[in-house]
């Protein structure tokens, strides 16, 4: 997990100003040994109001093995929602196509997803699934 600035596209999508710190998770989601996509997960390195608590910065405990909003509800408990994912198309690009294995023109598909807390923007994702990723399904659950 890195913490880093914020970037024009992120910042709106986790309810902060461009250049403000938030943190960055990456993963490479792997599939019977095969890496299939890319995953990209920013959330506000500012103090946040969870629940009736006062505002307090994130402590986000990296477990090597889980995604960020994963980790947060287990953490936090259920936080999440509602959301939206965007889907389109593109090229994975040089620096991603060496974490899946792929040529930078390869064809990806890119699933953008936003989720709000409190009604606000609180977190964005980026993932990049391969073409060699096959049929997809999506599963989500929240547990009580």
């Amino acid at each position: 997990m890195v913490r880093q600035a914020a970037s024009e596209f992120i910042a709106p999508g986790i309810g902060i100003e461009p250049g403000t710190d938030c943190w960055l998770w990456e993963s490479v989601l792997i599939r019977d040994g095969e890496a299939i996509a890319h995953l990209q997960e920013n959330v506000t390195a500012q103090p946040v109001s969870i629940g009736k608590g006062a505002a307090a910065p994130l402590e986000i405990k990296d477990d090597g093995g889980a995604t960020l909003l994963a980790t947060l509800n287990n953490q936090l408990g259920r936080l999440a929602g509602p959301g939206e994912c965007q889907i389109s198309l593109s090229q994975v690009g040089p620096s991603r196509a060496k974490l899946l294995d792929l040529r930078p023109s390869d064809p990806v598909l890119v699933l953008t997803q936003f989720v709000r807390h409190s009604n606000r923007p609180f977190y964005l994702a980026k993932c990049l699934v391969s073409a060699r990723a096959g049929h997809l399904s999506v599963m989500q659950s929240l547990q009580s």
